[in-house]
């Protein structure tokens, strides 16, 4: 790769990543449940501000999180061996802890519309590739022009501060405060070309640190793209339930503001005159022990005030005055808020294909079947996910056996899921039981059951083969055995009576 090319690749990698970050900073921000406060009037009170701050509830979270909670990769069929399936499986999914991290680019992806892992040769050791996650607000992808669902060049750009390994400083040449060194390394479908900015050196261009050679024949980014348009533009899923979020936040803080200031019925007293006053009408004055009035800050004299006394279910208020009185202001319905904020609650539950079970107050006592019935627009939603999720994890793979060295061309190669969808255990059960009385294979039927996996049906037909020699054993044990039965003890069938013995003489 030309090194002038590659300068180019990153002044473009730059600009788009500059002008997404934005966008991508505020989904984190609502994802962690960082959002925008409720509009208030400036100069507010404090009471106020805790109340905006209660309003929020991170409903979206629950959006984004709730499918990537169902997708559970369990293991990866080539079709073509069961050694080729079992060295993938350990060395490019177990070995890099997938089974946890598999999650990072469904979450991406739910979030921003794109989920990215990387594949990269272990020099270490060849037989173990190194596969991670990667963030969208640290790696570009540049799209083919022949075909915009492939990607001819790839860019990732971070930056790290240097420090002194002699003093374990931030090192600080010419007086500046920091020294921040850029890194960028270039991929294509063949190779890497890492440069680098500032740092120690200072450098005001990126200058080349080293290249290098990958033997995948492929870009070794691997996207995770949620419904891609005919150009390959991908959308993100949160982008339309933020503004119904900030919308859920409003309500709430409306409602607090009613709980806090008219949920209950104000007693109001009007004409009131507090200042006592002598029988010409004049107001009468505080004054000092010397007789002199006392003022205030302003230099004012200070009245004698009457005070209402203490308002209270058991005491009766008595205001001087013809013009006083008193009257009630209702309290405000609070049901109309809770009605407002349910409804809106719906919608952004069905705009982000959440079944209404998460909220608890609106179902109850479901049947498996009811429950199933009510998955079914999230369920519809996780077999959406998982067929993206397949593709990616199928050129994982792919790319990890050309790291590894061995069998690459798998075009029938499958990722199976763990099945999370609400279904009867006693139902499944009783199915696989009619499957396997049909003649249908155990090793199939078993891995229809929830949790199934395919070491775990290994095991299970080891187990089962294990019980039906030890059965057989048993049995012939038992043909062995003598089975005549013991001869019984003869009995002497002389009468035995009292007297001499019969006959004779």
């Amino acid at each position: 790769m030309d090194v002038n090319v590659a300068r180019q690749r990153i002044r473009i990698a730059l600009d788009e990543l500059t002008k997404s970050r934005p966008q991508i900073e505020k989904r984190e921000r609502y994802d962690r449940g960082e959002h925008d406060l409720p509009f208030a009037p400036v100069g507010v009170n404090q009471e106020y501000e805790d109340l905006r701050k209660q309003a929020v509830a991170n409903w979206i979270a629950l959006a984004v999180g709730a499918p990537v909670q169902r997708l559970r990769g369990e293991s990866f069929a080539t079709h073509k061996s069961d050694d080729l399936d079992k060295t993938l499986w350990r060395d490019v999914w177990q070995r890099n802890k997938l089974d946890a991290r598999q999650q990072n680019p469904y979450q991406d992806m739910m979030k921003h519309g794109r989920g990215i892992m990387s594949v990269w040769p272990n020099l270490a050791d060849r037989s173990k590739p190194i596969v991670r996650p990667e963030s969208n607000e640290l790696v570009y992808l540049h799209p083919s022009e022949d075909d915009p669902f492939t990607h001819d060049w790839s860019v990732k750009v971070w930056t790290v501060n240097d420090y002194s390994a002699a003093t374990g400083q931030l090192i600080l040449p010419f007086g500046l405060s920091g020294t921040v060194r850029t890194i960028a390394v270039v991929y294509d479908d063949e190779g890497m070309i890492r440069l680098e900015r500032g740092g120690r050196t200072g450098d005001a261009n990126f200058e080349v640190v080293t290249t290098g050679t990958h033997p995948m024949g492929e870009n070794p980014f691997q996207t995770f793209d949620y419904r891609p348009d005919s150009r390959g533009q991908v959308r993100s899923p949160m982008d339309p339930l933020i503004p119904q979020q900030d919308a859920i936040n409003t309500i709430r803080f409306n409602t607090l503001l009613a709980m806090q200031f008219s949920a209950f019925r104000q007693r109001i007293v009007v004409g009131f005159d507090p200042i006592v006053r002598d029988k010409d009408g004049n107001p009468t004055f505080r004054k000092n022990g010397d007789g002199s009035l006392q003022t205030d800050a302003n230099g004012n004299p200070i009245p004698v005030l009457t005070s209402p006394g203490r308002v209270g279910v058991d005491r009766l208020l008595a205001f001087p005055g013809g013009d006083t009185k008193v009257f009630d202001l209702a309290e405000s319905n609070l049901k109309n808020y809770i009605e407002v904020l349910g409804e809106f609650l719906t919608q952004f539950f069905a705009t982000g294909q959440i079944p209404p079970q998460y909220l608890l107050s609106r179902m109850s006592n479901l049947s498996g079947d009811a429950l199933a019935g009510a998955e079914s627009t999230l369920a519809a939603l996780v077999k959406e996910i998982q067929l993206i999720g397949a593709e990616g994890n199928e050129g994982i793979f792919r790319r990890g056996a050309k790291c590894i060295g061995v069998d690459s061309d798998f075009p029938d190669a499958e990722m199976n899921y763990a099945d999370a969808e609400a279904k009867s255990f006693a139902q499944i059960v009783d199915g696989i039981t009619k499957l396997i009385a049909s003649g249908f294979p155990k090793r199939d039927a078993w891995q229809m059951l929830p949790g199934a996996t395919k070491q775990k049906v290994e095991t299970w037909i080891e187990h089962a083969d294990d019980e039906i020699w030890d059965n057989q054993l048993a049995r012939a044990g038992r043909a062995l055995q003598d089975t005549t039965p013991p001869a019984r003890p003869v009995v002497d069938q002389t009468e035995v009576v009292n007297g001499p013995p019969a006959g004779g003489d």
